[in-house]
């Protein structure tokens, strides 16, 4: 417990998070009840979050590393489109080589197409010297038109029955696509936290340019964080595939301003460098617990999109602050060493 509160003492971030966290699930009581949260509104809230919060990650490591990822959505709008056509039977015949080989042959096609559009990012950031908002923004576009081109705006369904049950099955009552995104949350703490990539991207988040002194191939490791980032984006589309067994250009659209917030609000720094992945995934059930309370009390998409819209600015104001005031704490620091 003592480490906790050190924690919290800390980062600010966690501390409003926290707040933040345990107002909505006192306001939803009140609004609707301690039933409110039971098994099957649980299970229900889990299966929504997971391709949210895997998008997230992929967003939070970007911003970790002092960038962002604008066409994460739609590299997994992409990828989703290209492997359903496979699904369904579009480049050969799915019933001659059967289930297992056609799921196979469709999620490999999707890894491999979505880690090459984030790589392309990451070579153009780093190797073009072109900021990440601009970058992505252009692929972003780039990604869709291809989407939109292949398909003529027209969705794809249709999946085999065993694909379409990772999407819905459940184990021991925890949804598939939730232990899903369990794992990779795991995997990728650790990979953050015990890796020389992951200490990296927070050095480069820190000071991009000190950063070189130090031997780091900061190229390298941005061409990597992207192509990872990618990777989230593929496992998205897959579990949002299999939940829908539906795939379509736009598809998710909305996901984009949400996974940019529940980063923010998780205390991702939006300058890079600091903040813990913990945090983003406690944000996004914060973010699915509101989204279940707006369907609940019948908001409109615009009355949401409003909502989202003040919270993200609330959350950078709040984020802005607290990094103005830990830099004056610093350079005061920096004073009283001198002063000696």
């Amino acid at each position: 417990m003592k480490k906790i509160r050190e924690y919290l003492g800390r980062d600010i971030s966690m501390v409003i998070l926290f707040g933040f966290f345990l107002a909505i699930c006192l306001l939803m009581i009140v609004s609707f009840g301690t039933n409110m949260f039971n098994g099957t509104t649980l299970a229900s809230m889990a299966f929504q979050l997971s391709e949210v919060a895997v998008l997230a990650f992929g967003m939070a490591l970007c911003m970790l590393l002092g960038g962002i990822d604008l066409s994460i959505v739609a590299i997994a709008n992409l990828a989703s489109l290209v492997s359903a056509m496979i699904l369904t039977g579009r480049f050969f015949d799915t019933e001659k080589i059967g289930q297992p080989i056609t799921i196979l042959a469709a999620v490999a096609v999707a890894i491999l197409l979505s880690v090459l559009c984030g790589f392309i990012n990451g070579v153009i950031i780093s190797k073009f010297s072109v900021s990440p908002i601009v970058a992505t923004l252009s692929t972003m576009t780039f990604y869709s038109g291809i989407a939109m081109g292949i398909t003529g705006g027209n969705s794809i369904g249709g999946y085999p029955s065993s694909f379409i049950k990772f999407g819905n099955g459940m184990i021991a009552g925890i949804p598939m696509v939730f232990i899903v995104a369990v794992i990779v949350f795991v995997v990728l703490i650790l990979a953050l936290d015990h890796t020389k990539i992951g200490h990296e991207i927070h050095y480069i988040g820190e000071n991009h340019t000190a950063s070189r002194f130090t031997g780091i191939d900061n190229e390298k490791v941005i061409m990597k964080v992207y192509s990872i980032s990618g990777l989230m984006a593929c496992i998205a589309s897959l579990i949002i595939m299999a939940r829908s067994d539906s795939a379509r250009c736009g598809y998710g659209d909305t996901y984009q301003l949400q996974v940019i917030m529940i980063s923010v609000l998780g205390g991702i720094s939006p300058s890079g460098g600091k903040g813990r992945l913990y945090g983003v995934f406690i944000a996004t059930f914060c973010m699915q617990l509101m989204q279940t309370a707006f369907t609940l009390w019948q908001f409109s998409p615009y009355s949401k999109k409003l909502i989202w819209g003040m919270m993200l600015l609330v959350i950078m104001l709040i984020n802005m602050v607290q990094e103005r005031v830990a830099q004056q704490a610093k350079i005061r620091e920096m004073q009283a060493k001198r002063a000696v």
